[in-house]
């Protein structure tokens, strides 16, 4: 908490490791729910409790980012012209390095608060008729905690290694049915292998769970792989409102954060993303007080100043993410790359946060399911919602799944009531296989 650097916040938690591993080993051998619970949150997602102080105004970080994002493109340009350049590879690390170390400078914050996990009673109040499911990984296995208005249970499930390789199975079948790819026979293999997959998955995460948590909504924690899950494809989430969040205690804060002074919305659509004009089209007649960035408009610059005037913002554009420097993971807008370091700048973030395209919604987890990604950081400074996915989406399945969900938001259902309808409903409406609108998930409260 006393470092101001997203990035050395996130590796600070790897030192925890071996105590938390400890505390949490010993909670389970307990049978105790409770301490279960209070031991995984004590290690979980640390560096986003609290928002990193924001780096001050530095024209060298500034400067850095708008030659990376320059460069960036030239090198993207000599690659679809077949002339790659390797002295501009060369700067281009030499520009993250630059940047990496100024913003591992950021001072720390003035005041560190003692954190502590909350109490159940705490959770029970903030959930309502909610249900908690939070996964814990331990000595191999998975184990669910779940806090209901009735009781608070212990369950423990399966073989981690057997989970992680489905949810990579799931991952793998529906790219290549979401590409399509292939064979009719290889399409009827994928779909097949995705069918098994996500039905397995069902059975070792919630069905042992069903008397549980009944048919109420649900937040849950994931843990470890189950971040990159698809989580509307498992049976036992289909139309069910989920909320997929890095800790229960993060939850509690944004469910409970104040509403203050309503805000203006923007939307956005980059370039090379078909049918992104339209779907923005499509939703500025649902909100037509918007700010709209379309063509050469949608800047980083123009972006950045919208969105920290805004509590709602939809980005239809390519998203990378970089397993190898996941800070550097980015948005492909019309004058380059909008970085996780340049949203870390923003003042204030949306409250809600839709991203449509790509699989936007990855993470890089680390010990302690500390997160690194825009997920990430869009929590960091102020967001308390985000739609994105976890697996590729298909374009044409996007624009009529968007405008569902924002045609049922505008009429008052919350985040996740919205996306799980209207995953259902275009699903049926348009008979799209599962694969084309299960990688969104809503991401916090």
């Amino acid at each position: 908490m006393t470092l101001g650097a997203t990035e050395l916040r996130v590796h600070a938690a790897t030192r925890a490791q071996d105590l938390a591993s400890l505390g949490i080993g010993l909670a389970l051998e307990s049978g105790r729910a409770e301490r279960v619970l209070a031991w995984a949150e004590r290690w979980r997602a640390g560096g986003l409790q609290w928002r990193p102080p924001r780096p001050p105004a530095d024209a060298r970080v500034a400067q850095g980012l708008a030659e990376l994002r320059h460069v960036t493109a030239q090198i993207e340009q000599g690659a679809l012209e077949g002339r790659p350049d390797a002295h501009l590879v060369r700067r281009q690390a030499v520009l993250e390095d630059s940047i990496r170390a100024r913003m591992r400078a950021v001072p720390p914050p003035a005041f560190v608060p003692a954190e502590r996990p909350p109490t159940v009673e705490e959770l029970r109040a903030g959930l309502g008729e909610r249900g908690l499911v939070e996964f814990v990984a331990s000595a191999g296995r998975v184990h669910a905690i779940t806090v209901t208005p009735e009781r608070t249970r212990l369950f423990s499930l399966g073989d981690l290694d057997e989970i992680a390789e489905e949810v990579d199975a799931l991952r793998f079948a529906y790219t290549r049915l979401v590409r399509g790819r292939g064979s009719h026979a290889s399409m009827e293999t994928f779909s097949a292998s995705s069918e098994y997959s996500t039905d397995r998955l069902d059975e070792l995460l919630l069905r042992p769970l069903g008397r549980e948590i009944g048919e109420r909504p649900l937040v849950i924690v994931p843990t470890g792989p189950l971040h990159r899950l698809a989580w509307a494809a498992l049976s036992s989430c289909l139309g069910r409102p989920v909320s997929v969040v890095p800790s229960a205690a993060l939850w509690l804060r944004a469910a409970a954060a104040p509403l203050g002074r309503r805000r203006g919305t923007v939307l956005v659509a980059g370039p090379d993303v078909p049918q992104a004009d339209g779907e923005v089209a499509d939703l500025a007649t649902l909100h037509p007080d918007a700010t709209v960035l379309t063509g050469p408009e949608a800047t980083t610059d123009r972006v950045s100043a919208a969105l920290g005037r805004s509590d709602l913002a939809h980005i239809v554009a390519h998203g990378n993410f970089r397993f190898d420097n996941p800070l550097f993971s980015s948005l492909h807008l019309a004058d380059g790359e909008l970085t996780v370091y340049d949203l870390e700048l923003l003042a204030r973030a949306p409250r809600l946060f839709v991203l449509s395209a790509c699989e936007s919604g990855v993470q890089d987890v680390r010990p302690g399911d500390e997160l690194m990604g825009l997920a990430a950081a869009l929590f960091a400074v102020g967001s308390t919602s985000l739609i994105a996915s976890v697996v590729p989406v298909p374009d044409g399945a996007t624009r009529p799944l968007m405008v569902d969900f924002h045609r049922r938001l505008a009429a008052g259902q919350s985040p996740p009531a919205a996306l799980a309808e209207a995953q259902v409903a275009v699903g049926r409406d348009l008979g799209l296989i599962t694969a084309a609108t299960a990688g969104f998930v809503c991401l916090g409260a």
